[in-house]
């Protein structure tokens, strides 16, 4: 969160547009659709030069909301069931992490300043899909300042190297083999010389 296309974290005070996380859905109306902002404050974990703490808005208002926000990703040309990313996460004050909708176990819950005074490790390793694919960080605030931050997002994915046939395709391949085989076999033998 808060970086530029190469991952720098961005320059600037609060309010600094952040190009790659967008307010999904949010019980505040009038973000959704939003590119989200930077923001921070005294009690969070220090920013750092790979990432920022962001918002709905730069000054963390309104709170006592439930806020999404989404980064989306391509893995067209991986295989999405090699996909995993791993990273480092903090919500003020309390969050889940969702790919394409469907919860991945990565919670920070009970409202305690751990969960934005120091980052969590956390990991997904299922749900991905083949093409465009999304993750939602769901900040639950209990009271106004409201954020998010994430760090040291790591994604790794098998690259595909030739084109999958589908199992439809896979079935006529078979059944053409199977064909062959049987045309083959019964061709009859070449009728035997009688010797001299």
């Amino acid at each position: 969160t808060g970086t530029d296309s190469n991952n720098v974290a961005l320059v600037g005070g609060d309010g600094v547009t952040d190009p790659h996380y967008v307010i999904a859905a949010s019980t505040s109306p009038g973000f959704v659709g939003s590119q989200a902002v930077t923001f921070t404050h005294p009690a969070y974990a220090p920013n750092d030069p790979n990432s920022r703490w962001i918002s709905i808005s730069s000054t963390g208002t309104p709170g006592s909301n439930t806020t999404s926000y989404r980064l989306t990703f391509d893995l067209t040309g991986f295989d999405p069931l090699t996909a995993v990313i791993t990273g480092d996460w903090g919500v003020d004050n309390d969050g889940a992490i969702l790919i394409n909708g469907v919860a991945t176990g990565n919670t920070l819950t009970g409202g305690s300043t751990a969960n934005f005074n120091v980052l969590h490790a956390f990991s997904i390793t299922s749900g991905f899909v083949a093409g465009s694919n999304f993750i939602d960080f769901v900040v639950t605030d209990l009271g106004a300042p409201t954020a998010l931050r994430v760090d040291n997002l790591t994604g790794t994915a098998r690259q595909v190297t030739g084109a999958i046939p589908e199992p439809a395709t896979w079935l006529m391949m078979l059944i053409g083999f199977g064909a062959v085989g049987a045309a083959i076999r019964r061709q009859k033998a070449p009728p035997l010389k009688k010797a001299r």
